[in-house]
């Protein structure tokens, strides 16, 4: 009776299991940023991006920043990312020649569009099997051909599609009250809702019905940490990361442009 007692406790505990997530959000390009960024990613099981990663017309970003950005998450070791809106003003034919190019999986559950992305994706840690979805939608560019779908029924229509799975992790690139109404209409919980596209950092998740949204601010200014279990969040921490250098600004001939338009000069 003993030993059976005994062999019970050992499989309990060998049911369990948990998951290191380290997330970012909003990068917008952040290039002299990234190398502060490594030493709070490199040991998660999972590395996911919250979108808005390769692009931003405030730092006058431009091609070759999209593709270093792109290439520094690879180097990284990213699992994922969620399409931002950012992303889409790339164009279609450079969103597509990055997306071919990424090693890892770009998330864009509720687009239909001729690009590479993925409804939804099915990774594998320390024997867990975790569903990843990822939806996006405001301030977003759709472009002829596209069809932006309702972030809600393409979940639902998803979910009946993917396989069989242990864990599941939402990506969503949308402002936090819609994220929240999506939270609360979902009749499958993720144990785990990475949010991006309005720049909040949580100091401590924000609880809808039972899931946690967690956010990592802007520009490589935090980085977001969580461990999953089979019992659901073990735990989630900000890491701010110091010292941060400095991003470009606005090229000098662009105020002598704005000068020029402001007197009425033409050029």
């Amino acid at each position: 009776m003993v030993w059976l007692l005994l062999l019970a406790l050992v499989s309990i505990s060998g049911g369990a299991w948990e998951i290191a997530v380290a997330f970012t959000t909003d990068l917008h390009a952040s290039l002299p940023r990234f190398p502060a960024l490594e030493e709070f990613l490199r040991e998660a099981d999972l590395i996911l991006d919250g979108g808005d990663a390769w692009e931003d017309p405030r730092h006058f970003t431009d091609a070759s920043a999209a593709w270093e950005t792109m290439r520094w998450m690879a180097k990284t070791g990213y699992s994922a990312m969620v399409l931002g809106n950012h992303e889409t003003y790339l164009g279609p034919r450079l969103l597509r020649r990055i997306l071919e190019e990424a090693p890892f999986p770009v998330l864009a559950t509720n687009l239909r569009a001729d690009l590479p992305t993925q409804r939804w994706v099915l990774l594998e840690r320390k024997g867990v099997r975790i569903l990843l979805l990822g939806v996006f939608g405001d301030l977003a560019m759709v472009w002829p051909g596209w069809e932006l779908r309702d972030p809600l029924e393409a979940i639902l229509e998803a979910l009946k599609d993917a396989p069989e799975h242990d864990l599941f992790v939402l990506l969503g690139h949308l402002e936090t009250e819609r994220a929240k109404k999506l939270a609360e209409a979902l009749p499958v919980k993720p144990a785990l809702f990475v949010l991006g596209h309005d720049h909040k950092m949580y100091e401590e998740p924000l609880w809808v019905q039972g899931v946690p949204i967690v956010q990592a601010g802007s520009f490589g200014k935090a980085v977001g940490s969580a461990v999953l279990s089979d019992r659901g969040l073990q735990s989630y921490r900000l890491v701010k990361v110091p010292q941060l250098a400095a991003l470009p600004g606005p090229p000098p001939w662009l105020f002598a442009i704005l000068i020029l338009f402001l007197f009425g000069i033409r050029i």
